[in-house]
């Protein structure tokens, strides 16, 4: 059995992306363990995959040094040594174990982390890190990472390095022993459906409320019917705020996205690793506006590798009015469809290194 630990602590990336790794090791007649320590998520596809739920934490909005459980308040000392205790009980008969951002992330949950590798003894550990990381703070980061390094097998890059080195973001990268790019992860997107429409996503978390905002608005000039998808606990009452404020339909985050992205006319979206991917693969004209909020920039590395893929364009949000959105869109709109600028192999290819052993 293959255990992945994974915990989101805002959007839903985190654990979309790791559900996809665990399917490909079950298509190949592996058995996948997905330990999930982030809010439960009704959009999210677990079919397929033994999913492991411990009491869950999310961060306090982007200050990811606070984490908050269900009742909005900090979580204790016995709500962290529970999911502790959780997460080795659903390590027992792992084979090999594979640790979701940590250590190039997830600080803050660092002793379950290490709790959970040292439960594994001389069983192989893998990390498992996006394309493009948030650069670190300070250089004893770094060290901190390598040290923590020490003993795992490997660390599996999902991305490819002609479209963003993981050196764009973290410039150890030659001191990663046993570095493997698998290519991007992604689910086989699902037949299109829904109508030719602009389609406004930001994920599953409560980023990317300033791009609803101009996107609200933006209805208003379009000649276009509009669509925007809330994330985040709160999606209900902010979807109810945002529909007074123009024509688009506005909705909480759904699993039907992927379907109707391949049908949209325009796709507008943030530009985290699973949306950006999928934008990519639809060959729907997408408009991608990387995150900037709390000085974050793995989203504008991201955003300045993916413009060089054919159809693709980016803009920044402090650029954006409803006039000009609606502009960017209309002439997106008008241009042709593309092929899928992306391979996204990265799933089945983790898959195969990890049944290896």
């Amino acid at each position: 059995m293959i255990a992945f630990l994974v915990t989101h602590l805002m959007g839903a990336g985190h654990l979309v992306r790791t559900l996809a790794l665990a399917r490909a090791v079950a298509a190949r007649g592996g058995r996948a363990r997905v330990i999930s320590g982030g809010r439960p998520l009704a959009q999210v596809d677990a079919a397929g995959v033994e999913l492991v739920q411990l009491p869950w934490v999310a961060s306090d909005g982007l200050d990811y040094r606070r984490l908050l459980g269900p009742d909005g308040r900090e979580a204790d000392a016995g709500r962290l040594a529970a999911r502790r205790a959780a997460i080795l009980g659903a390590l027992e008969g792992a084979e090999a174990l594979v640790t979701e951002l940590w250590p190039f992330g997830r600080r803050i949950l660092g002793d379950e982390f290490r709790a959970a590798v040292a439960a594994m003894g001389d069983r192989p550990v893998w990390a498992s890190i996006r394309d493009v990381l948030e650069p670190p703070s300070k250089p004893a980061r770094v060290a901190e990472t390598l040290a923590a390094l020490e003993g795992f097998r490997g660390v599996l890059v999902h991305g490819d390095p002609a479209v963003a080195p993981l050196a764009a973001s973290w410039s150890a990268e030659e001191a990663v022993r046993g570095l493997v790019y698998t290519g991007y992860v992604s689910d086989p997107a699902p037949a299109a459906a829904g109508p030719a429409e602009v389609m406004v996503a930001v994920g599953g978390g409560v980023i990317g409320r300033r791009l609803l905002g101009v996107a609200a608005e933006a209805a208003g000039v379009s000649r276009l019917p509009w669509r925007l998808r809330v994330g985040g606990a709160d999606a209900a009452a902010v979807s109810a705020a945002l529909a007074g404020r123009g024509p688009a339909a506005v909705e909480p985050a759904a699993g039907d996205y992927r379907a109707r992205l391949g049908a949209a006319a325009v796709s507008v979206s943030l530009c985290g690793y699973n949306t950006a991917v999928e934008v990519a693969l639809s060959g729907t004209p997408a408009l991608l506006v990387p995150m900037e909020e709390a000085g974050e920039r793995e989203q504008l590395i991201r955003a300045g590798a993916f413009a060089r893929l054919e159809g693709l364009e980016t803009a920044r949000i402090g650029d954006l009015t409803p006039e000009r959105l609606a502009a960017r869109v209309e002439a997106l709109a008008a241009g042709p469809r593309r092929a899928p600028a992306l391979a996204a192999e990265g799933a089945v290819q983790a898959a195969e290194i990890l049944l290896a052993g």
